[in-house]
């Protein structure tokens, strides 16, 4: 009896073995079998002919009868009972673990901060580590940062592992080495709870703050909610103009004189320096500003020498052409400012 009994656990024990994920990374075999079908079945006639199971002289039906006394809890059997497949998926190559089967850890600290030790923890307290994971930063690095992903073969052991080793949220143990090691450890579903609530808080908040601008810039447009910063404006805006393309060794009364062949009189120039080819200059009015740029832009004039002050036209505009920019916005807001400072 007893022998009997040693031989229907070793049959039981055989069948999960050739299921178990060690046994599918290097048993080819095996593996043809379980992804040839869709549901990863295979059948019990199919198994007999395995080599541990023919050493065994295991035949289909005692394969079958030991499966349903022993491994139901690992594996599942088709309607027609002809045919078992793991419970669990396999996934080929797996890259990250099965949300149903795994905890999240953290708060582990040495020894258990690598793979080797920590699998070494969870399989003698809790069971069988099928998958290890430590998630990869914004570099797709995983330096190791006291968290992990934990995959186990039993799904019963996602809870047993939160029951026994959680030390957050109102937890309590029997287990000593839990208050040593006070791990916070959640499902993963669990995790994904928390992650879906805060990524819909985050776009909620997202939403509201928009709406708080965008409310706030219908109610006060152009910045009328802040009269201190219109104060600051001490300038009317779109008289200044940056000149460059002049001949370096030209003075200031020849650029003027040849600036103003647009039509438009020049309010001021700046001294300009000799070696240098630009200058700044200040219009009376923001209409004339506009016009002695399009002037220039339209007009592809060259000053040929220091005392030119007509200008050569070319039909296209070459690097050497007189080139003028409107001051706008922040680059205006700092030109004015260095005059005041100067002026000081």
């Amino acid at each position: 009896m007893q022998a009997n009994e040693e031989r229907n656990r070793k049959i039981a024990n055989v069948l999960e073995t050739y299921f178990s994920d060690a046994c599918l990374l290097w048993d080819k075999v095996m593996l043809n079998k379980v992804v040839s079908d869709p549901e990863g079945m295979v059948s019990f006639e199919s198994l007999s002919k395995l080599s541990k199971f023919k050493s065994l002289n295991a035949t289909p039906d005692e394969i079958k009868t030991n499966a349903l006394g022993h491994s139901l809890s690992r594996l599942k059997l088709d309607s027609d009972q002809n045919k078992i497949a793991r419970i669990k998926p396999y996934i080929a190559n797996k890259k990250e673990e099965l949300d149903d089967w795994s905890i999240y850890v953290e708060g582990l600290v040495k020894p258990y901060d690598n793979e080797h030790t920590i699998t070494a923890l969870f399989n003698s307290i809790i069971g069988h580590v099928s998958f290890f994971r430590i998630p990869p930063n914004q570099q797709n690095k995983t330096p190791f940062l006291s968290y992990c992903f934990i995959e186990f073969d039993n799904r019963e052991n996602v809870d047993k592992a939160v029951k026994l080793l959680n030390r957050y949220d109102g937890a309590t143990s029997d287990l000593e080495i839990a208050d040593e090691l006070n791990l916070r450890v959640m499902s993963k579903l669990y995790l994904n709870k928390y992650k879906d609530e805060y990524v819909n808080l985050l776009s909620t908040r997202k939403r509201e703050i928009k709406q708080l601008w965008d409310d706030f810039y219908e109610k006060y447009p152009e910045g009328e909610f802040f009269p201190e910063k219109k104060a600051k404006k001490m300038f009317e805006e779109g008289l200044v103009v940056f000149v460059d393309g002049l001949h370096p060794q030209c003075a200031k009364t020849a650029a003027s004189t040849l600036l103003q062949t647009s039509g438009v009189d020049i309010a001021f120039m700046h001294n300009k320096k000799k070696g240098l080819a630009s200058t700044h200059i200040r219009l009376k009015t923001p209409e004339d500003s506009k016009k002695i740029c399009q002037y220039f832009g339209k007009n592809h004039l060259v000053q040929g020498s220091a005392k030119d002050v007509i200008g050569k036209e070319h039909d296209t505009k070459t690097f050497d052409c007189l080139k003028l920019r409107l001051l706008k916005g922040t680059e205006e807001e700092i030109y004015w400012e260095n005059e005041a400072k100067l002026r000081q």
